[in-house]
Formats: structure tokens, sequence, C-alpha cells
């Protein structure tokens, strides 16, 4: 068992996730993925960081992330968030298409790091 735990952070929006999540793939062309899994009647989306040049909790793990009604096909079935450049504009989708592709990893249960207490 895990003792040490993710500090889990819901994003406001879906849009506020998708920010970060380009924030950290666009300027540096580092491999960004969010992860989806469900849990206790919802779709969870997110993304693991640290927290950077924060005192003394540099390093600290974190979870961003975003919840959904369980029966909400479009994030269910999407494999990709497709970012529009020079937009504030985002799209679910099956397929990577053009602009920035964003995929989604589908989890087949939440995984052990992430606390239980999620809203």
């Amino acid at each position: 068992m895990i003792k040490e735990k993710v500090i889990p952070l819901k994003t406001a929006s879906f849009n506020d996730l998708i920010r970060l999540a380009s924030a950290s793939i666009l300027p540096h062309q580092v491999m960004t993925y969010l992860i989806k899994f469900k849990h206790r009647g919802k779709i969870v989306v997110g993304i693991l960081g640290v927290f950077r040049d924060y005192y003394k909790h540099y390093g600290l793990p974190v979870f961003y992330y975003y919840t959904f009604d369980e029966n909400d096909l479009q994030v269910a079935e999407s494999n990709y968030i497709i970012l529009y450049t020079g937009e504030d504009k985002f799209e679910f989708s099956k397929n990577p298409k053009p602009g920035v592709s964003i995929p989604i990893i589908s989890l087949a249960e939440k995984p052990v790091f992430i606390p239980d207490d999620l809203k």
C-alpha cells in the first residue's frame, strides 16, 4: 500500500486544465499526456506534475484534474484533446488531427497514489 499520495488540485474548468497541459508542451516540446479513469460515478481527467520553485515544497507531486459525468460519451470515448494554437479552443477526438494533439491515456482504475476523496 502506498502511503504517499499526490496533492489533488481540481481546476475551475476543463479549459484551465487544457491550458495547463498546453503550457507544459508548447514552449519546451516535452511529451505531455492526460490520464483518464472512472471513479465514484465520474470520469476524472488530469495531468501529473510537481510544484516548482515553491520554497520548501519544491518537488511535491500534484495531480491537476477535472471531473465529468460518467455518462459523458464524448469524454469517455475520446483518445485525444485537439488544441488549436492561436485560439483558446479545443475539441475531444478519437484520432489525432491538425493542431496540437494531446493524448489521453485511459487507465483501468484510479492509481493508488491518487487520493480517494476527489470531488
